[in-house]
């Protein structure tokens, strides 16, 4: 099966070119492309290629013009003759065109397989497949209860997993808490695929409105979780849920961090100044929903004391996208798939990084025409909403070494699109098609199947 797929790889000769993003909050590099050093020649294993056209690497330098992965590791990345070169003769030439490549997008929170009965997916295969299609090459499951556990164990256990998945471990869902289950086992990889993450706790509900834990608990169960070596991902939606999380984590790992484990608060719908800073401090992770999150304000059970017509604090404290990356936070955008879906359920337009990228730019909803008041002074430009799906969001699962980039030593992941993110419109950035997700080198989703299927004679 697996030199099959590598087959549909080559298949690719006839799609597309790559562009990027800066590596981090602070000024921007050079947009200049110069190779990256890469070893000595090698001979390539099943699954090589070398890609060749525009890269967006996430990294130094920001554009490369090749790429070679090796048995599912970047191994050489640079000008197209040093990389080449590098591969030597045996290795499948990928070349992309004028499409665009990308390191593989991560959604880091999302509920894809979990929750796939909430949009009408009947199997795990298929929720996988709607992932892949819209260019994720990892998932972030948010809300894992021993019977999620025991399916995604069982997937990884029958290689019938095809993207990376992360799994967070439930210790509550509104008022029923679950203890601390999770204590016979440790985090980590189950295998090149799964990994058993970290704890995930409900602070409040769906809408902000009622905290769900008593202060004292919560602080006791994330300072045992700590002390385990358990990343810990909170949901917090209102500004007095920020409160009695941000003193929770304060009392695990000081007022100043560091963090070591990336503790993480989820949505951070409403954040007051002082919580800001202290977020910084601390440098807690922010995952924000820069596609969807806005449709959530406009009901009236979500944070119901704010009064949305007002200039007041509790207005200006919502959504507060641009405040988060420029006070220097790391700050990913996910999907919070099916959650951010519209009633309608799952439509083509829906959970697609590139919505994440152009939403933070327009702040526009599927519920309403123009950008909502409170989101006029938080838009992102195209570069800091790439990074929020890709380094951001890589470092909110601790794992930002091995993807959201593409760098010797990083992991096959590949995400190519039929534009250039960077040099576009928002609407733009919503028309761009996948053209293929590569997992691990192995390519899980491709457009282009006439080409695919001539390379497979």
């Amino acid at each position: 099966m697996i030199a099959a797929l590598a087959r549909l790889l080559i298949a690719l000769l006839g799609v597309t070119a790559l562009a990027g993003c800066a590596p981090s909050s602070a000024q921007s590099p050079s947009l200049a492309a110069s190779p990256i050093a890469g070893p000595t020649a090698v001979s390539p294993r099943p699954g090589s290629f070398v890609l060749v056209g525009r890269v967006v690497t996430m990294d130094e330098p920001l554009f490369a013009e090749a790429l070679f992965i090796d048995d599912g590791t970047v191994t050489a990345i640079g000008t197209r003759d040093e990389v080449l070169a590098l591969a030597g003769d045996q290795a499948p030439v990928v070349d992309i065109g004028q499409n665009v490549a990308y390191p593989g997008f991560i959604d880091a929170h999302a509920h894809w397989i979990g929750d796939r009965e909430y949009y009408d997916i009947a199997s795990a295969e298929d929720a996988m497949d709607a992932a892949v299609s819209r260019g994720w090459t990892s998932i972030s499951e948010q809300w894992v209860n021993p019977e999620r556990l025991v399916e995604l164990e069982s997937l990884a256990a029958t290689d019938a997993l095809r993207l990376r998945v992360d799994a967070y471990l439930a210790l509550n869902f509104g008022n029923e808490f679950f203890g601390d289950w999770y204590d016979s086992r440790e985090p980590g990889p189950v295998d090149d695929y799964l990994r058993v993450r970290g704890l995930k706790i409900h602070l409040d509900d769906g809408g902000g409105n009622q905290v769900l834990w008593e202060p004292a608990d919560l602080s006791a169960t994330i300072g045992r979780a700590h002390e385990a070596g358990w990343q810990v991902s909170v949901h917090a939606m209102s500004a007095a849920a920020q409160e009695v999380v941000l003193d929770a984590f304060e009392a695990a790992i000081g007022p100043t961090g560091p963090n070591p484990l990336h503790h993480r608060i989820e949505h951070a719908t409403q954040v007051s100044d002082a919580q800001l800073a202290r977020l910084v401090a601390m440098d807690i992770a922010t995952v924000i929903h820069l596609d969807g999150a806005a449709d959530w304000l406009l009901y009236d059970e979500f944070l119901a004391e704010v009064d949305r017509d007002d200039a007041s604090e509790g207005i200006g404290w919502i959504a507060r996208w641009r405040d988060f990356v420029d006070a220097g936070l790391h700050v990913a955008s996910a999907s919070d798939a099916p959650w951010t879906f519209s009633e309608s359920g799952l439509t083509d337009d829906m959970g697609r990084p590139v919505d994440q990228i152009a939403a933070g730019m327009d702040g526009r909803t599927r519920e309403g025409p123009g950008t909502s008041p409170w989101l006029r002074d938080q838009m992102l430009t195209a570069a800091q909403g790439l990074r929020a799906v890709t380094l951001d969001a890589a470092w909110a699962l601790g794992d930002e070494a091995r993807r959201g980039h593409l760098a010797p030593g990083t992991l096959g992941d590949v995400t190519i699109l039929s534009g250039d993110v960077t040099t576009a419109t928002p609407d733009e950035i919503r028309a761009m098609t996948v053209i293929a997700t590569i997992v691990d080198g192995i390519p899980a989703y491709c457009a282009e199947s006439a080409i695919c299927s001539r390379l497979e004679d």
